[in-house]
């Protein structure tokens, strides 16, 4: 059971690991990373970015809006309140900090990253631009 772990969590880390091989081997060349917004949201890179921030921040899922990174390149997340089976609010407090989450570029490359850890998942699917 841990080598499966183990397998499993090298095998998400590889993309990162040789994105930061290939900015070290030739760091002369990489401009370095600015802030980003989205340049042409869509239901696609609105699914990536979820899937991203999810994954960064080892939750199962996030929504974020249709508009999101599109006039700023942070992004706080915070968890929603517990309802009742009726859809009535539990009452009581929630302590935890807002998360932040951030959009980048670099060499025409966005990625997002979770501020609080420093990690970071490239992106696909995504079109962004300088903030």
């Amino acid at each position: 059971m841990k080598r499966s772990n183990l397998v499993k969590t090298l095998l998400s880390l590889t993309p990162l690991l040789l994105m930061g091989c290939s900015l070290q081997a030739d760091d002369s060349q990489q401009p370095a990373p600015l802030p980003a917004l989205v340049s042409d949201p869509s239901p696609e890179s609105i699914a990536e970015l979820q899937a991203a921030i999810a994954s960064l921040l080892k939750i199962e899922r996030v929504t974020i809006a249709g508009d999101a990174f599109t006039r700023s390149s942070r992004l706080s997340l915070e968890r929603s309140p517990h309802k009742a089976p009726n859809g009535q609010l539990i009452m009581g407090r929630n302590f935890e900090l807002p998360q932040t989450v951030q959009l980048w570029i670099s060499a025409e490359i966005c990625f997002v990253t979770d501020a609080d850890n420093h990690r970071s998942a490239p992106l696909t699917h995504t079109q962004c631009k300088a903030e």
